[in-house]
């Protein structure tokens, strides 16, 4: 393996930008016993990361997922690094989780590739970018790899793993090996697609919901509720293909004979969205997007939420 896990020297991460993603990653492989070495170019920010963790790690203790001495253990193991080159030299892992910019990227991958381990894996968190495309950056295509977590990181227990078109079984292998260690659950994507998988799945059923949504069908509401209290419900136990061998390969084939005919087929942004765009109504950042969000206490709003997916969490036995 390019990185042994039982070597007596523990891997060592370099997790580079410290948004929502990179800093609740560095959260999840510090609370696993791995050094996160994190670096942004803001380091101001970097400054603020274990603010952050420690805030979860409360939410964490009160659900019972963790104690504080794990937590307290953990913060340790998170490292402020001011220059990049301390950031990933002699880590086994370096993970971007900067913006979805692929000229950003492939700047990035060209400066790491030169200044850290030849052996060293480079992964990206993108949601849905060539992974190919950043491995020509680099003098090493066979060691990039793309490691998508899902928001929030800390909760939500798939990666998702996409290989290049030249990355190698070798490295395939060793992120699995990391991506069980720290109790994530893998998914391997054999072909780099746009999207990959998650978000192929993710975007068929949003488009579904704003076409929905813009002819009238229901109310945001109600589609959401639908989906939550109705096929999403099943879905952490039965996946769709699950569900098709459930109800029957023949029910499906007659069902989908008339029904595809009438799903959301477009291939633009729906103009509902352009236009949300064009007003700034862009969900709760700016507290109006399909829903209105005045006078609603965002922070309460998104910790109730995770609380909710911890209980999820641990029923599914996902955390011990």
């Amino acid at each position: 393996m390019l990185v042994k896990m039982s070597t007596k020297r523990e891997l060592e991460v370099g997790i580079l930008g410290v948004g929502t993603m990179g800093t609740g990653i560095a959260q999840v492989f510090a609370l696993h016993g791995i050094t996160a070495r994190i670096y942004d170019t803001n380091y101001d920010q970097v400054l603020k990361v274990k603010e952050k963790i420690e805030n979860s790690f409360d939410i964490m203790r009160e659900a019972g997922i963790i104690s504080g001495m794990q937590a307290t253990g953990a913060l340790n193991r998170v490292q402020e690094v001011k220059e990049l080159k301390n950031a990933v030299a002699g880590v086994g892992l370096v993970l971007e989780a900067i913006p979805e910019i692929v000229d950003l990227k492939i700047k990035l991958f060209e400066q790491v590739d030169s200044l850290c381990d030849p052996r060293t894996i480079l992964a990206s968190n993108t949601s849905g970018l060539s992974i190919t495309k950043l491995g020509k950056a680099t003098k090493r295509p066979g060691r990039v790899i793309g490691m998508h977590w899902w928001n929030p990181p800390m909760i939500i227990p798939v990666i998702e793993i996409v290989r290049g078109e030249q990355t190698d079984e070798e490295t395939v292998e060793t992120v699995r090996d990391i991506v069980n260690k720290v109790g994530k659950v893998p998914v391997v994507v054999q072909k780099d697609i746009p999207g990959f998988l998650g978000n192929r799945l993710q975007y068929a059923l949003m488009r579904e919901a704003i076409a929905l949504l813009n002819e009238g069908v229901a109310s945001a509401e109600d589609i959401d509720t639908m989906v939550k209290a109705g096929i999403g419900f099943k879905f952490p136990v039965m996946g769709p293909l699950e569900t098709i061998d459930l109800a029957g390969i023949d029910v499906y084939h007659r069902v989908s004979g008339y029904l595809n005919k009438s799903l959301d087929d477009s291939k633009e942004t729906p103009a509902i969205v352009e236009e949300m765009v064009r007003n700034e109504e862009l969900g709760l950042k700016k507290g109006k997007g399909f829903y209105d969000y005045t006078g609603v206490d965002v922070n309460e709003l998104t910790s109730g939420r995770m609380k909710k997916l911890m209980v999820l969490l641990k029923d599914l036995g996902y955390v011990p």
